[in-house]
């Protein structure tokens, strides 16, 4: 498919959204103004842009899929369930027209201070020198490092891999504490696709076959094994079905998602069409072992299904959390900043600091249990709402900015030689789509930790090893 095909799909999805959901006027036009700025910035990325950037990208289908295709599917839905003043979105917070067309002028003013920001630093970083050779020495005894260690994570951790594969991912998180699950799942478990990774560039970067390479290619498909079977999709549900397997596509299939069209292409179809039909497997009550042993449950799912059901359910409440953040805002005493030390000082445990501010989606959470009768506390909460609930509209400019140079830095990672830095970076691109979701606390700790794994440890190693021979 070639990109006026594309795009020529892409703008007519979005416009059907407007002609056939039913969504009062000016709020119907407040979602167009603001799918008129993503839609000239997608033109930008996939027909201008010369610098590939899946950032950029990831970004925009974001906010596709959670600020415009899904509240306008979730508003359409209590519309056309006869809403006279009383419908709710599915956490309970309740529909006001005027309130949302407030909340998409925020975005709005929030995708211009980014857009402008990241074009502006993205120019200035890539002028700066990108010449770094970067060359790992005794991947071949690193290799066999990390994977005496796989095998001793993988020894210790067999009741929790077990668990995981006989009962719900939400079983597992809510029997784990936070930072048990932070070090097994987002470190340790991750440290074998920094196996899979530097196996693979020894592999692509030695042109003869020796004793080393056939050792590092035996490991190489260790690695992938422990991680398919540590990492599984159907186990993991959110995190591994995106990052991980997407991250592998570029790695071993460059070709395929090495443009800013072909990311565009790919995050779209994906995650606003193929990710909510596969919510009937990643999302089920329904553990692995009991849908093998009885696939009619698949079948049951399947009737029940509709694609915009999905759009309807707590995993797409991004928009509706971002309106009760705001009414939160309103009603409560400002937080000037204090939702920000649960997510820079994740690492201190509650039992050392006791006034440590909950993290956002729980503290909305229990606002909406309080004020609106929900019956939740986990929940998500994007990024913009973590500006605006700390410095209100102030937040939202800064966290914009902020944003707008993280993304400018990983674009200069992404050109760099380092295969340990540039593959983080595409991961940190599709990661966005949980990142941006939120909440802050958490995605920072679980990106920490993956860096922690994939960049920071066998870097750790690598100087080891190379003192060591010395």
């Amino acid at each position: 498919m070639g990109k006026n095909t594309f795009f020529g799909i892409f703008s007519l999805t979005l416009v059907m959204l407007f002609i056939f959901f039913d969504i009062p006027l000016l709020l119907r036009l407040s979602f167009a103004i603001n799918y008129l700025i993503l839609w000239l910035f997608t033109y930008y990325n996939i027909f201008i842009e010369r610098k590939f950037s899946p950032f950029l990208g990831c970004f925009i289908v974001f906010n596709l899929l959670f600020f415009i295709i899904a509240p306008m599917v979730q508003i359409h839905n209590i519309v056309a369930n006869g809403y006279d003043g009383g419908g709710k979105y599915i956490q309970k917070f309740p529909f006001k027209e005027n309130f949302a067309i407030r909340a998409n002028i925020y975005i709005f003013i929030f995708n211009i201070i980014f857009f402008g920001i990241y074009f502006f630093f993205k120019n200035k970083i890539l002028k700066t020198n990108l010449n770094c050779n970067i060359t790992y020495r005794n991947i071949p005894l690193v290799l066999i490092i990390i994977a005496v260690l796989t095998l001793l994570i993988v020894f210790v951790n067999v009741p929790t891999i077990i668990f995981q594969y006989q009962n719900e991912f939400y079983k597992e998180a809510e029997q784990t504490s936070v930072a048990n699950y932070l070090l097994v799942q987002k470190f340790l478990f991750f440290i074998p696709f920094a196996g899979v990774i530097l196996s693979f560039y020894y592999l692509k970067t030695k042109n003869k076959i020796s004793k080393n390479y056939v050792a590092v290619l035996i490991l190489f498909i260790f690695f992938l094994l422990i991680l398919l079977i540590i990492k599984n999709p159907l186990t993991e549900k959110r995190n591994a079905l995106g990052p991980i397997y997407i991250t592998l596509i570029f790695l071993f299939f460059k070709d395929s998602l090495n443009t800013n069209f072909k990311v565009v292409r790919f995050m779209f179809f994906s995650m606003v069409l193929l990710f909510p039909s596969l919510t009937i497997l990643t999302h089920s009550r329904n553990t692995l072992t009991e849908m093998i042993a009885k696939p009619s449950i698949l079948s049951e799912n399947l009737k029940l299904l509709q694609v915009t059901d999905a759009f309807n359910s707590l995993h797409y409440d991004a928009y509706p959390n971002f309106l009760a953040t705001i009414d939160y805002r309103d009603n409560k005493p400002f937080t000037n900043g204090a939702q920000l030390g649960s997510t820079i000082f994740f690492f201190v445990p509650r039992s050392v600091w006791h006034d440590k501010p909950e993290v956002t989606g729980f503290k909305i959470g229990n606002y909406l249990i309080e004020r609106y009768s929900f019956n939740w506390n986990n929940l998500s909460n994007p990024y913009i709402s973590e500006g605006y609930i700390n410095f209100g509209l102030f937040g939202i400019i800064l966290f914009a900015i902020i944003l707008a140079i993280i993304f400018s830095q990983l674009v200069r990672w992404l050109e760099q030689a380092d295969i340990l830095k540039s593959t983080f970076a595409f991961y940190f691109a599709i990661y966005l789509m949980y990142f941006l979701r939120g909440d802050l606390a958490n995605g920072f700790a679980f990106i920490v930790a993956t860096f922690l794994a994939i960049v920071v440890f066998p870097k750790i190693l690598f100087m080891s090893m190379n003192h060591y021979v010395k």
